[in-house]
């Protein structure tokens, strides 16, 4: 009967208000989240998205490139070039000059103005006009070409080095992981001598030598932490934006 109860709630909402359950206020999205068949209502929590490796380096690759200078830069230059070559297709209008005047006769009134035109006309083309504007043409075009080849060279280039950045970055992260481990053996070791110790169980000198190993790994685990620090900033310069970000 619970079950035929929500069924009919969930149907006449519907009906009524004609919205998703996502617009339906909370005391009916209450009764229409998931029914466990036992006469409770629960809700359903959406697992949290987990990224991908191979998605991760797409992000931090489309960081880069969203980012980097060089690309900035080809990109303006290939604008200027698109530019250039649509100036260069409107140049023969302006290279083209047109004349108009009187005849003297007319100004002058003359009878003879009836066997010559009334009106002077001209046009004045530059004879390399359209030899120039080819070649302008063809120079806007080869640049466009070629800030594109070299916008495509950098796009590589960041690609390989941000690829090259994150292994770097993972295995430092693995291995800090790994030395923390290594030295919580040692502290653990070093605390076990010195119980042994005071049962007589060992002499001072091994208790000294479980310990300066345990120092030993402490000071490893700080190269090994400044190396995982570093790989985090190289990755964050190439990338241009906070690694957490990225990440997130």
């Amino acid at each position: 009967m619970k079950f035929i109860f929500l069924t009919l709630i969930v149907c006449y909402s519907m009906a009524v208000s004609g919205q998703s359950l996502s617009k339906m206020p909370d005391s009916v999205r209450k009764v229409v989240d998931e029914y466990n068949g036992v006469g409770q209502v629960v809700r359903v929590e959406k697992p949290p998205v987990v990224l991908t490796d191979d998605a991760i380096k797409e992000k931090l690759v489309k960081f880069a490139l969203t980012n980097n200078a060089e690309i900035t830069t080809a990109d303006a230059n290939i604008r200027i070039a698109q530019i250039s070559r649509r100036k260069a297709n409107s140049s023969m209008l302006s290279s083209i000059n047109l004349g108009a005047n009187a005849n003297e006769f007319v100004i002058n009134n003359s009878p003879q103005a009836n066997f010559f035109p009334k009106y002077n006309l001209g046009v004045s083309i530059p004879l390399d006009l359209f030899a120039k504007n080819k070649a302008e043409k063809q120079t806007a075009t080869q640049m466009i070409t070629m800030n594109a080849a070299q916008k495509e060279l950098v796009e590589k280039d960041i690609r390989t080095r941000v690829l090259i950045l994150y292994e770097t970055y993972k295995e430092k992260k693995q291995i800090v992981e790994l030395q923390k481990m290594a030295m919580e053996d040692d502290i653990a070791a070093y605390e076990k001598a010195q119980q042994d110790y005071a049962e007589n169980i060992i002499t001072l000198e091994d208790v000294s030598k479980i310990y300066k190993a345990s120092v030993n790994e402490k000071s490893i685990l700080a190269t090994k932490q400044k190396e995982f620090n570093i790989s985090v900033i190289e990755l964050e310069s190439a990338i241009g934006v906070p690694l957490s970000k990225a990440l997130n």
